[in-house]
C-alpha cells in the first residue's frame, strides 16, 4: 500500500514575492540574494547561521554548511528535532517526504528511499526515549518510526527497532509492510520469510491483533506447543514463531504416538481448524503435516497411524468441538453410531472388536475377510496379542457399511454384507448401550434362525444340514458369562459312530445319539439347521449331503444314522437279534444324553 502524499509542501507564489519584496527593502539587513542564493544578514550585517527565519507563514533555514545559505531540498537538524526544508526553502508540515537511502543494502535495508512524517510544527515524528514502539495515526493508518524519524517498516520489535536479519520475524512483534508502505499491519497478512529450518523462503500467514501485535504461541506460560485462537467463528493455531499451522499438527505435549497430541488443519491457504465435524486425509507424515514431521524416522513414536501414513492411504476422522479426534471408542454423531481406531480413522466394513461400558474399543481385526470370518466360525481365529477370540465373550463382530465416503455408520437388525465375491447374512443387535448395540448376535433369534458373532448359520447346498450347538457357557464350566455357539464336526461323529445293529434288510445301521461331549463338551441344546438357516422343528430321515439322516423332535437333534431303515432284523420267532436294541421309536426312546 503506497502513501496519499509523498510529496513535500512547496511554498506559494505570496511566499517567495514576499522574500523577493524584503530583498528589495533591505539590501543590507534581512533577505539577500547573491548569484542567486538566498541569504540573511543581521543589522550588524553579518550573516545568520543555523536558524530559522520566517517570511509570510513560511519558515526557512539558515544552513551554517553552506555559509548561511538558505537551505533547500534537506532535512535540517535542529537540536533534537528533525525538519525538512523543499526546493523553494519552504519547512515542510502535515506531510510525508521521502529521502534517497544513502545506505542501501539489499540484506539489511533494501529501501531506496527513506521515509518521514513531518507535523504541523515541521517536526518529524520520532519514537521518542522510552524504548517503546509508539505508533501515529497519519491518514487513518498507524505508523512506526525510530529515534531518527525514518519510518520503520518490514518486521519491528517492541523497541521501537527494526529486525533486519533474516531469523528477526521469528521473535518481532509487528509487520509493517514493505519500505514503501510502512503501516502497521492488522488481521490476516501472508508474508514472505526466510525460515532457516526449511532453508528456503516461504510464504507463510500470520494474524496481528488489533493493535498489531502478532499472536504467537509463548512457551513461558503455555506447556501446549501451539497457540490456538478463534477467529470470526473459526479456530487458529499458530506456533512460538507466530506462523499459523497447518494440515496435522502437535498440539500438546502428550507422544506423537498418540492422537491425543495431534490436531488437524486445513491447508496452508486456509488455516481453519476443523472445529467440528468430519475430514478425510492421510495420517501425518513429512508431506502433510506443519514442522515436517519425518516418516519413518529411527524414532518409531514420532507419528500415529504409521501403517496409513506408509500406505498414503485416506481415512475418515473426526474432532470434537475443541479439536480433539475421537480415537479408540464408540460415538454418537447426529443420531448415528460410528466406531474409531485407536488410531483415530473410522473404522468400515466387517469389524471384530470388543466394547467395554463406556465405549472404549479393543480393534481385534478391522477388515475381516472371507477366510477370517470362515475362521471364527470354526473357532480357530487367533490374534497375536489378545488369543483365541472364541474365550472371549465380549468380541464380536459390527458392521460399519461398505462405502465409507458416503456411509459408515454402525448398521444394526438384519443385514447382508458381502465379501470376497459372496453375500453372508447377519443380524446386529439394535438395542443396548454403547457397549451392546451393533454387536453380531450369538444365539437363536426369534426361535427360527441361529447366530455367531452376527453372522446366520446356515448348510450349504452341499451340506444340505448342519448341526448346531447353543449352550450358555457356565454349563461348560467357562469363567465368562455368555452363550457359545458352535457347528458340530459331523464328519468326526460319522467316523466315531461304532453303536450298530442290523436292520430288516440285513443291512447294518450305524448311528449316534450321545451328544454328550460332542459340542462344547457339555450337554448342549442340539439344532438341526437347513440351507436357508432355519431350525428345523421336526424331520424324519432328513438326508444329508453325506447321506446320512437326521433325526428330530421338537426341535432337538434325537438321532444322526447311516440308514433310514431304522426297524431291527428278526429270527424266526420274531425276536429281534440285535437283542433289546431298537431305533425304530426314535422320538421315544432316544435320549441326546443317552447310547442306547
Amino acid at each position: 500500500m503506497r502513501k496519499q502524499t509523498k510529496v513535500v509542501a512547496v511554498a506559494s507564489a505570496a511566499a517567495l514575492l514576499a522574500i523577493g519584496a524584503s530583498m528589495t527593502s533591505f539590501a543590507a539587513t534581512g533577505w539577500v540574494e547573491e548569484d542567486g542564493t538566498w541569504y540573511f544578514y543581521d543589522k550588524d550585517g553579518n550573516r545568520v547561521e543555523n536558524e530559522w527565519k520566517k517570511s509570510g507563514d513560511n519558515w526557512y533555514w539558515l544552513d551554517s554548511e553552506e555559509g548561511g545559505a538558505m537551505a533547500v531540498d534537506k532535512l535540517v537538524e535542529d537540536g533534537d528535532n528533525l525538519y525538512y526544508v523543499d526546493s523553494n526553502g519552504v519547512m515542510v508540515r502535515n506531510t510525508w517526504v521521502k529521502v534517497v537511502n544513502e545506505e542501501q543494502d539489499d540484506d539489511d535495508d533494501p529501501a531506496e528511499y527513506n521515509y518521514y512524517y513531518m507535523q504541523a510544527n515541521g517536526k518529524a515524528y520520532k519514537s521518542g526515549t522510552n524504548n517503546n514502539t509508539k505508533f501515529k495515526t497519519i491518514d487513518g493508518k498507524r505508523y512506526a518510526f525510530d529515534d531518527d524519524g525514518k519510518m520503520l517498516y518490514g518486521w519491528v520489535d517492541d523497541n521501537g527497532s527494526r529486525l533486519s536479519d533474516e531469523s528477526g520475524w521469528e521473535t518481532a512483534t509487528y509487520y509493517c509492510g514493505n519500505w514503501d508502505d510502512g503501516a502497521m499491519k492488522t488481521g490476516w497478512q501472508r508474508v514472505n520469510v526466510y525460515d532457516e529450518e526449511e532453508d528456503e523462503d516461504m510464504d507463510y500467514w500470520f494474524n496481528f491483533k488489533s493493535n498489531g501485535k502478532k499472536r504467537f504461541h509463548d512457551t513461558a506460560t503455555s506447556t501446549d506447543t501451539i497457540l490456538e485462537k478463534s477467529i470470526n467463528g473459526k479456530k487458529y493455531g499458530f506456533d512460538e514463531r507466530g506462523v499459523m499451522v497447518y494440515e496435522w499438527t502437535v498440539a500438546s505435549s502428550a507422544t506423537q504416538a498418540s492422537t491425543a497430541a495431534w490436531k488437524y488443519f486445513n491447508s496452508p491457504e486456509d488455516g481453519a481448524r476443523v472445529t467440528k465435524g468430519w475430514f478425510k486425509v492421510i495420517a501425518p507424515t513429512e508431506d502433510n503435516s506443519f514442522g515436517n514431521v519425518i516418516q519413518g524416522a529411527p524414532d518409531a513414536n514420532n507419528t500415529f497411524s504409521k501403517g496409513k501414513a506408509e500406505d498414503e492411504e485416506e481415512k475418515w476422522y473426526y474432532a470434537d468441538g475443541d479439536g480433539n479426534l475421537y480415537a479408540g471408542e464408540v460415538k454418537k454423531i447426529k443420531g448415528k453410531y460410528y466406531a474409531f481406531h485407536p488410531e483415530g480413522w473410522m473404522l468400515n466394513g466387517l469389524v471384530l472388536m470388543e466394547v467395554n461400558n463406556q465405549g472404549k474399543v479393543t480393534v481385534w481385526d478391522d477388515g475381516v475377510d472371507s477366510d477370517e470370518l470362515s475362521d471364527l466360525m470354526d473357532g480357530v481365529y487367533v490374534h497375536d496379542t489378545y488369543g483365541n477370540a472364541g474365550a472371549n465373550p465380549d468380541v464380536s463382530l459390527y458392521y460399519f457399511g461398505s462405502d465409507e465416503d458416503h456411509d459408515g455408520a454402525m448398521k444394526t437388525g438384519s443385514v447382508t454384507v458381502s465379501l470376497d465375491g459372496d453375500s453372508y447374512n447377519f443380524q446386529f443387535r439394535k438395542s443396548g448401550g454403547v457397549e451392546a448395540r451393533g454387536k453380531g448376535l450369538s444365539g437363536i433369534d426369534d426361535n427360527k434362525y441361529i447366530y455367531k458373532y452376527g453372522q446366520k448359520m446356515k448348510a450349504d447346498s452341499d451340506e444340505k444340514y448342519i448341526a448346531v450347538g447353543v449352550v450358555n457357557s457356565e454349563d461348560v464350566g467357562a469363567d465368562f458369562p455368555g452363550v457359545i455357539v458352535q457347528e458340530a464336526d459331523l464328519v468326526n461323529i460319522r467316523s466315531n459312530a461304532n453303536s450298530n445293529y442290523t436292520n430288516k434288510d440285513d443291512e447294518t445301521v450305524k448311528y449316534w445319539n450321545n451328544w454328550t461331549g460332542t459340542i462344547l463338551g457339555a450337554r448342549a441344546d442340539c439344532y438341526l439347521i437347513n440351507t436357508s438357516g432355519s431350525i428345523v422343528k421336526n424331520k424324519t430321515a432328513g438326508k444329508d449331503g453325506d447321506d446320512w439322516y437326521f433325526y428330530v423332535k421338537d426341535k432337538q437333534i434325537k438321532l444322526y444314522s447311516n440308514n433310514k431303515t431304522l426297524q431291527p432284523k428278526k429270527d424266526s420267532q420274531g425276536n429281534n437279534i440285535n437283542g433289546n436294541l431298537d431305533l425304530t421309536d426314535w422320538k421315544d426312546d432316544c435320549d441326546s444324553s443317552t447310547n442306547n
